[in-house]
């Protein structure tokens, strides 16, 4: 094996050993004990962070993060993880934002001169473009972190008014430039989505013993769900400019029936919670939105309209 392979091996081999001896790696590897010695050394200069605690049960550790081997990336692959990767600064806050620029500027660094030059002549012609927010994000590592361990933790949620709250984070997502969190509320005894920015303050303590088994469960299948006793049929007639306002909304641009004259209609189910919201989107729309379903929207977008009546008398 030649040296280069061999020191490859031996990365992935101590990232995967919480403890290890000199001997036991030059045993696995076929080599002698001076060749491990100077392989260590070497992935040491490196940057692997190796750490050696001398004495009977002394032996070597990988201190902090594991280091990934090296990896051969075509034009295109390297050019699509650049962007990836730069996409991600559009956001003010993400739960590893120093990671993502110092490993695109290690991605940089190591490509070729023809390649870099290509990259910057792309970043004049593509954007992938987050509308930014101005509002402080300030526990989502925090948050990210107890959904990944499970554990119940205690916050103070700014809704309409300023609450405690207990919850296991189940996990988060990014939408529209909003951090959002789906967890378990204790105080509701249901399952609800937090806003990550009205997260005034956050602290591990929490009871424990309460703790839910949300192994199996995944953020994405709880994204925009919808159970079947908590939905509500949604029904809108819009005119040609308003199906072309409710196309930039990712979620009603599915359910548009178009018209042959542009016009079109909503017909889908949306949950109970979902109402306010409805409400304040589809009073923006004027005119070219009429809501015929649920009752419930109707009846509160002509008493904010009556309010709007007052305000302007």
């Amino acid at each position: 094996m030649h040296k280069a392979q061999r020191l490859i091996q031996l990365m992935m081999m101590v990232n995967e050993r919480k403890k290890f001896t000199i001997q036991e790696m030059a045993d696995e590897c076929g080599v002698s004990r001076r060749t491990m010695i100077r392989d260590l050394m070497e992935l040491s200069e490196l940057g692997v962070p190796l750490y050696s605690e001398a004495g009977p049960r002394g032996g070597y550790r990988v201190l902090r993060e594991k280091v990934l081997p090296p990896i051969s990336f075509t034009e295109h692959e390297a050019i699509a993880l650049f962007f990836a990767c730069q996409s991600l600064r559009n956001y003010k806050f993400l739960p590893f934002k120093d990671e993502v620029d110092t490993a695109l500027h290690k991605f940089f660094h190591y490509l070729s001169s023809e390649l870099k030059q290509k990259i910057e002549s792309m970043q004049q012609r593509l954007v992938f473009w987050v509308p930014p927010h101005e509002m402080e994000v300030s526990f989502l590592k925090e948050l990210l972190e107890a959904a990944l361990d499970q554990r119940v933790v205690t916050i103070m949620y700014e809704a309409s008014s300023r609450r405690e709250r207990m919850i296991q984070p189940l996990g988060i997502y990014t939408m529209n430039g909003l951090w959002y969190c789906q967890a378990y509320c204790f105080m509701a005894g249901d399952y609800r989505v937090f806003r990550v920015d009205r997260v005034k303050d956050f602290s591990l303590e929490g009871d424990q013993s309460m703790k839910l088994n949300t192994t199996e469960e995944h953020i994405q299948s709880w994204i925009m769900r919808m159970d079947e006793i908590d939905t509500l049929d949604l029904e809108v007639d819009l005119t040609p400019e308003g199906v072309r306002r409710c196309q930039s909304d990712l979620w009603l641009t599915r359910w548009i029936d178009l018209r042959e004259d542009g016009s079109g209609t909503i017909c889908t189910n949306m949950s109970a919670s979902y109402v306010p919201w409805a409400v304040h989107f589809f009073l923006g729309f004027g005119m070219e939105a009429n809501v015929k379903r649920p009752q419930v929207v109707r009846e509160q977008i002509q008493s904010k309209l009556r309010e709007l009546i007052r305000q302007y008398e």
